[in-house]
């Protein structure tokens, strides 16, 4: 008799030796440690993962004398109450990022004819100083994004074609000899505004939308081939001032990666041809970096 009382003794102790408070009594099941408690005629159940986090409550019963209630949790099931406390809808928009680019004379087209446009040695380089989130629901997975993205773009043309201006419009004239440089460069003020879908236990999001840009005149760079005399270029090429672009990108851990397709032309020749530039980019979002790795850390 006394063994049966030691031994029920021992397993009531190491029921509750990880009991969150004195009166509560703890079940180790699997990998999550279940806590009941009594507070009046109240029963209430906690459950934590091995790591001691609290996971969160999708739904809670609370069982009192003749009644049931239950109450209702929106949010992701079975996440560390600890991740859920930095829990936010960011912009994930890259604070840096370069992109390679090249125009074509349809949107998303790679041909060339027409606007003599080079693929080879275009980029972009682009920074994000300002940017907001907007969250729809209160779980923060969706929601509006924007910001205001400053970029300079260096466009190459074909060294077979010098580039000239008639009015508004590109003049292309045929080079006996190839041109040893044939570029311009020119900067954008762009405003994306996109549709955000987000996970921000995993630290991703998925962004569609569109961005509106103005954009500065064209500083052309023309170098005629050796021995050849150089054709009589502009300084500057006038393009469209404003632009649309249709905005696609992805994050995950701070590494960004994006595409942009204009869906208004950056500029006309006077063969009425019209070109439209192509981006994809990749680039970091330095906060949302140094935050993944913060709570690495702590884990």
């Amino acid at each position: 008799m006394m063994k049966l009382l030691f031994l029920f003794t021992a397993l009531i102790l190491s029921a509750t030796a990880y009991a969150e408070e004195a009166n509560d009594t703890t079940f180790n099941v699997k990998d999550k440690k279940i806590v009941v408690d009594v507070q009046d005629s109240k029963t209430i159940v906690k459950v934590y993962d091995n790591n001691g986090f609290q996971l969160l409550k999708t739904r809670e019963m609370e069982y009192v004398n003749g009644q049931e209630v239950e109450q209702v949790y929106v949010g992701s099931p079975l996440i560390p109450t600890e991740n859920l406390q930095n829990l936010k809808f960011r912009s994930y928009l890259p604070t840096i990022w370069y992109g390679y680019n090249y125009m074509g004379n349809k949107i998303g087209s790679t041909k060339n004819e027409g606007i003599y446009s080079r693929r080879s040695k275009s980029f972009e380089i682009g920074i994000t100083p300002w940017s907001f989130a907007l969250p729809f629901d209160k779980s923060n997975t969706l929601g509006l994004v924007g910001g205001v993205q400053l970029t300079w773009v260096h466009m190459c043309f074909d060294k077979n074609y010098a580039a000239g201006m008639q009015g508004d419009r590109l003049d292309f004239t045929k080079l006996d000899m190839k041109a040893s440089g044939n570029n311009m460069n020119y900067g954008t003020l762009r405003i994306p505004l996109m549709l955000s879908l987000q996970h921000d236990y995993r630290s991703y999001c998925m962004n569609l939308g569109i961005s509106a840009e103005v954009r500065t005149n064209g500083a052309y760079r023309f170098s005629p081939a050796a021995g050849s005399a150089a054709p009589n270029v502009p300084d500057a090429i006038r393009l469209n001032r404003f632009g649309l672009n249709l905005e696609y990108s992805f994050c995950f851990m701070g590494i960004y990666m994006g595409a942009s397709m204009s869906l208004t032309p950056l500029y006309k020749t006077i063969t009425n041809n019209k070109a439209y530039y192509t981006s994809i980019h990749m680039g970091i979002n330095l906060p949302e970096m140094i935050r993944y790795f913060k709570s690495d850390k702590k884990k």
